[in-house]
């Protein structure tokens, strides 16, 4: 077999497997090297555990409140190791889609191992060399580590290591309030598990809208969440049962203690050992510097994926990965992160698009126009007993036509039930770039989570506002409460 390709790509995670079977599919030779298995850290460490886990989470959450719905399960026990089988049973099913028989049926050449560049033209895998007219590298980013005294001392997890548990925790300690933290946060406190979370950082959720953000943290904390921010930590040292943490806040040091620490305090790019300093790509904090090409600086090498440091999400790593494979060979086209949702996969999740109501003003100033809808408002959200959420609308009007037909969305923002789903109308609509209004016109099924989108965005127009009152007064909606129980026969 030769080893000259059209298109080599360096790294085996979504965008590395989307750029070579996009090329693939465009009957170019493609050779494909991963050091790590197939499907990379959103399959084996990241998105696919992660939910799993949380799913598990959310069954024995709803068994323990399915007294509100007159059904009385008694004792609900948790068998950890069990828990985690079903992970590693989903990302078995999962990866089964990603592995190398997949791959060659599609033409593309797979070979594991680490690559090098000998040049722009050459890899070297092992003892072995090949070339391409074109390389792109995908090879993703790994857990970034705080400096933290004492923390290479104590067995600390990420979400490389926390899905290989097998004894569930009795304390956790959590480092980052971001998505991984708080995910697994919330996943091991409705398991059971007694959690505290840490952030160096006063704001919570600072790049979700403030109203999103109060709201989240008051739900989390009902939950039994403690979380300390504006705390960095200044040491950690190991115990005799655990680990012991010491932050700092306003009133001093504290102490914290737990049996586990996770650390989910960001992620870095992996550029080690790949040999970009020999043949002059440039790096940066973030990652490997492209363009909006997805060019890096040396002709003929594209980048895509965390990698680059752009946006850390699987579904804009294939986008990228997509793209490139593209622009390797045709005419270019440029990236844009015009409209790219965000979803935070709590109980309710967190999703937005586009811009928050402090920078929309920043921007568009006296043209903005808000409005909100509780989740006690959507008749599907008070059925399934899921009432705690709220969807922020942020519109402005257009030049010449003004608020006509709504303006158009400049940011949608919802934490409740399916938040992750019921975003992508916004999405498309600020895709196409349609008036708000539309989204209040298309013929909504009732009684779905959607009929809360079109209920929101009528509240743009007087017809709405008037149908739904007054429903911004309060951001943290109560849970419903359980049905009195009847009273018992009378005296005979």
């Amino acid at each position: 077999m030769s080893n000259a390709f059209d298109l080599a790509v360096i790294g085996g995670g979504t965008a590395g497997l989307t750029a070579a079977q996009t090329a693939a599919h465009r009957h170019r030779r493609v050779l494909l090297v991963s050091e790590g298995p197939l499907g990379g850290e959103c399959t084996w460490n990241g998105c696919v555990p992660s939910k799993a886990l949380i799913e598990a989470a959310s069954v024995r959450h709803t068994a323990l409140n399915a007294a509100a719905f007159g059904i009385d399960v008694g004792d609900v026990r948790v068998d950890f190791p069990a828990v985690m089988d079903h992970v590693h049973e989903v990302i078995d099913q999962i990866a089964g889609y990603e592995d190398e028989a997949h791959l060659e049926r599609t033409g593309v050449v797979v070979r594991r191992g680490r690559a090098r560049f000998v040049d722009a033209r050459t890899v070297e895998v092992g003892d072995q060399r090949f070339t391409a007219e074109r390389v792109i590298v995908c090879t993703g980013s790994r857990p970034a580590l705080p400096s933290i005294d004492g923390l290479t001392a104590v067995p600390y997890l990420t979400n490389e290591t926390v899905f290989a548990l097998r004894e569930q925790p009795r304390r956790m300690l959590v480092l980052g309030a971001g998505a991984i933290g708080l995910e697994l946060a919330q996943a091991f406190v409705r398991l059971g598990t007694d959690v505290d979370v840490i952030d160096v950082a006063t704001s919570f959720l600072p790049h979700e809208d403030p109203d999103i953000g109060a709201l989240m943290r008051a739900i989390l904390e009902s939950e039994g969440i403690r979380l300390h921010l504006g705390a960095p930590p200044i040491r950690v040292a190991p115990t005799g049962d655990g680990i012991e943490l010491t932050i700092a806040g306003a009133g001093g040091e504290r102490r914290l203690h737990a049996d586990q620490l996770l650390v989910a305090t960001g992620r870095t790019a992996n550029v080690d050992g790949l040999g970009l300093d020999t043949i002059g790509v440039r790096t940066g904090e973030r990652g490997i510097k492209v363009d909006t090409h997805l060019r890096t600086s040396v002709r003929g090498v594209f980048a895509a994926g965390d990698v680059t440091g752009t946006l850390p999400f699987t579904h804009v790593a294939a986008y990228q990965g997509r793209l490139a494979a593209h622009n390797a060979f045709e005419r270019g086209q440029a990236a844009s992160y015009r409209v790219v949702p965000w979803v935070i996969f709590t109980d309710p999740e967190i999703a937005h698009v586009g811009l928050t109501e402090p920078e929309a003003r920043r921007a568009h100033g006296v043209s903005v126009h808000v409005v909100t809808l509780p989740f006690t408002a959507v008749d599907r959200a008070v059925i399934t007993r899921r009432p705690r959420g709220l969807i922020k609308v942020i519109t402005s009007g257009r030049p010449l036509l003004g608020n006509a037909g709504g303006g158009v969305i400049l940011g949608a923002h919802i934490a409740g039930p399916g938040a992750g789903e019921l975003i992508h109308e916004f999405v498309l609509g600020m895709q196409v770039r349609a008036f708000s209004g539309r989204l209040a016109q298309a013929i909504h099924a009732y009684p779905s989570m959607s009929v809360g989108v079109q209920q929101a965005v009528a509240r743009l127009f007087d017809a709405g506002r008037a149908s739904a009152g007054d429903l911004r007064e309060d951001l943290v909606f109560p849970a419903v409460r359980p049905r009195p129980t009847p009273p018992g026969p009378g005296p005979p």
